[in-house]
This record gives C-alpha cells, structure tokens and sequence, in this order.
C-alpha cells in the first residue's frame, strides 16, 4: 500500500518531468546567421506566423561555429568557404548540413569611395586582385579589350577577397576585382561599381566549381535536426516570393538601401545534406595538396 505523501510526491515528480520535456519539445530553434544581403530569406521568413525559432546575429562565422559545437546553438549559416577549417575542430561531427545559400560568382570592379573615372582611365590605378589567374580578372581583361579599353597601365595588388574592401578604405587600392557576394557590402560603404559581369564560368582555384557557388552553408546538431526541419521549410517557402519581396525585406533588416539591391541578383536558398560538406572538405584538401607539390618543386 502506498502512502499518501509519496503518492503525492510522485505525482508532482511526474507532473515536472511531463512539464519539462513539453517545454524542451515547445522550445524554438536557435539559429544564428551573419545578416547581410545573403540572409535575405531569413529576414523574409522571421515575419511569418508560426514560425518557433529564436533568430540570433553574429558578427563571425566563427561565433557560429562554436556557438554550434557548443550546444549554443541549434542551427547556424556558416561562410562555405570555411567550412573544410570548421570541419577540422572537435565536436564538428556533431553536427550536419540542412542547407545552403547559392549567389554567382560574377566579376565585378568596384571603385574606392571618391574615385570617378571610366573602364579606359584605369591606367596607372591599383587594382586589387584575387590572384593573377582568377577567373575573375581573366573575365574583366577579356571584356576590356572587347570595349576598347586600355588596361595595360593597370597596376595589381594581390590579396585574400575579404580584405579589398578594407584595402580600398584603407587607400592601399583604387579599386577591386571582387566576387558577386561582396557587391552589396561594397555598395553600402559607399563605393561604387564600375563593371559588373554576372555570366562567369566557375572553374578555379577562385571561384570553384562546388553546387551552384554555395556562398553560406546551413549546419544543425544532428540532435536537433527534427526540430530544425520546420525552419529550414520556411525558409524554402520564403524564397519563393518575388525578388523584389526579398530585397525589401533585407533593406528592412540592415541599413542597405533597396535601390542599392536591385540591379543586384538574389541570394537562394534551398536544403542541402552532408554530401555537401564532403565536397568542401575533398576541395580543400586538393587544395593543400596542390600547393604542397608547389612546394617541393612539382609543376
């Protein structure tokens, strides 16, 4: 025969038990993304009714990262081209792809805040450049010469993408050959663009070939993709609104203007799964291999 106190006790134990794990089934999503042009469905599916997810800015993907090694985090965007390095730290096998934000490459030629010239007064300008056989450069030149334009005085800087827009307010560059996802960032610094080809052919060490140039990847704890899965279909869902719908709402989210983005093409999401990651990660690794063939003397 059970007493009455345990009987009691044991009620208010399962009551507690029942209370905490609805909570943790009720309990929304974390996710964390960089914001930016490229969040432009997350910005447009924040709004939408039903939608139990805790959207959370961070300034790095490396925040995101950890955040999501960490336990942080249930979901986060993460740069695709750091994905193979995210891959290398403990705890990344914890976690899976739920998807991917696409955006071309492009080829595009931002001048410096301040600079007013044409594509045939480059001569004797510095030029910011990936390296000397970019795609991107290689496009630019080819197009040049097809408008007439001299570019021979042109003077090359060579560095990493991330650091022309900083070279370019620092004064160490007149203008930069950037990939299509830094137009935006340069445009709302106030730099202006110059030349701008959208139909570049991926293939190099650049702009790689890898699905449909993923600018973003989306990682979840594979504990959690079950419950990831309801945000990642609202994104989808989000992405199927008109251009002009995304663009606004991303012009609604950060101080980008949305005459700034219209002539700008839009970032797409869609699910993705671990194969993807595996081709970063297979990429990076011909990567170094390459360039330690470079280093014993290989051609």
């Amino acid at each position: 025969m059970v007493r009455k106190p345990a009987l009691v006790l044991a009620l208010i134990l399962t009551s507690v038990l029942v209370l905490a794990s609805c909570g943790r089934k009720n309990a929304p999503v974390t996710v964390g993304h960089g914001g930016g042009y490229l969040s432009a469905a997350i910005y447009a599916a924040q709004t939408r009714d039903g939608l139990n997810a805790d959207i959370q800015q961070f300034q790095s993907s490396s925040d995101i990262a950890y955040s999501l090694i960490s336990g942080a985090l249930d979901a986060g965007f993460v740069d695709a081209e750091k994905l193979a390095a995210f891959a290398q730290l403990p705890g990344f096998d914890r976690l899976a792809v739920a998807g991917n934000v696409t955006y071309p490459y492009g080829a595009t030629l931002i001048l410096r805040k301040g600079l007013n010239v044409r594509l045939h007064e480059l001569g004797g300008l510095t030029i910011a450049s990936s390296s000397p056989g970019c795609v991107l450069r290689k496009e630019f030149a080819n197009d040049a010469m097809r408008l007439n334009a001299d570019i021979s005085g042109v003077k090359y800087k060579y560095m990493a993408f991330d650091a022309m827009i900083p070279a370019l307010e620092a004064g160490v560059a007149d203008a930069a050959i950037i990939k299509g996802t830094y137009s935006v960032i340069a445009l709302q610094k106030g730099h202006s663009i110059l030349y701008q080809n959208w139909e570049v052919e991926p293939g190099d060490e650049c702009c790689p070939a890898i699905i449909d140039q993923a600018a973003l990847v989306l990682l979840a704890r594979r504990s959690r993709l079950s419950a990831v899965k309801p945000f990642v279909d609202a994104l989808a869902s989000a992405q199927k609104l008109a251009p002009d719908q995304l663009r606004r709402a991303v012009s609604e989210n950060t101080a980008i203007p949305f005459e700034a983005l219209r002539d700008q093409p839009v970032p797409e999401f869609s699910g993705a799964g671990d194969e993807l990651a595996a081709v970063f990660i297979k990429a990076a690794k011909e990567h170094q291999d390459g360039n330690h063939h470079e280093d014993d003397g290989g051609e």
